[in-house]
């Protein structure tokens, strides 16, 4: 099973960077579950996200923040259909041209081949910094 998670996940992550929808949604069940915690109002994109249609604007709200300069894959852990993966990444936040550094780790959650639950832990302080809604 962990050799089909893995290529799941890595097909995911090269649709993501492709910005291929047809191939995100080859990897993305149409009931998909984003959490993205984050204290209410802190980052545009926190929140929870539900349905194909709502994971791309959640796609999209990300992309009108922030550019991924570098994410750099550092432990992937699976236990069944459920997936660890702690990435550090690099990002510039578009209003403020800051620099963002952060480990971040997601949690896949996968049935049938496709991803059903996607959460994030990341970083909010620095990205909040990033966007200059809180002080450094």
């Amino acid at each position: 099973m962990s050799d089909a998670v893995r290529e799941t996940l890595d097909r995911y992550y090269a649709a993501l960077k492709a910005g291929d929808r047809e191939a995100l949604r080859s990897v993305v069940s149409d009931e998909i579950e984003v959490h993205y915690p984050a204290p209410e109002g802190l980052l545009p994109w926190a929140g929870d996200w539900t349905g194909f249609e709502e994971f791309e604007t959640f796609i999209k709200t990300l992309g009108d923040h922030l550019v991924i300069d570098m994410v750099k894959p550092l432990s992937m852990h699976i236990a069944g259909d459920t997936v660890i993966t702690v990435l550090k990444g690099e990002w510039t936040v578009k209003a403020t041209a800051r620099k963002v550094h952060t480990e971040t780790v997601n949690l896949f959650t996968l049935r049938d081949g496709k991803i059903v639950r996607y959460q994030v832990f990341s970083d909010t302080a620095a990205l909040a910094i990033g966007l200059g809604r809180l002080a450094a």
